[in-house]
C-alpha cells in the first residue's frame, strides 16, 4: 500500500516558495511530528516536487510519494521514518 491510503497527520503548503526554502520548510514540518506519521507537502514548483523533496527523503530514508495534480501542483507525502 502506498502513502495515498495513509492517515495524513500534519500538512505544510510550500506554494509560491522555491529552492531553497521549500526544503527548509519541509524539514522544519518533519521535525515537528512524531516517526512513523505522514505529512503532506503542497507544492506548485516543480524542481522542488520532483527532485529537491525527494532527493532530501532519500538522504533521510523517509518514504515519499510524489502526486501531480491536474492544476499544475503537486501533493507530496511523507512517512517520517527512524
Amino acid at each position: 500500500m502506498g502513502l495515498a491510503g495513509c492517515k495524513i497527520d500534519s500538512v505544510v503548503d510550500i506554494t509560491g516558495k522555491i529552492c531553497p526554502y521549500t526544503v527548509m520548510e519541509v524539514r522544519d514540518a518533519l521535525k515537528g511530528i512524531e516517526t512513523g506519521q505522514v505529512l503532506e507537502v503542497i507544492t506548485d514548483y516543480k524542481p522542488a516536487a520532483t527532485e529537491s523533496i525527494p532527493n532530501f527523503c532519500q538522504k533521510k530514508k523517509y518514504p515519499v510519494e510524489v502526486i501531480e495534480n491536474s492544476d499544475a501542483t503537486f501533493r507530496l507525502l511523507i512517512k517520517k521514518e527512524e
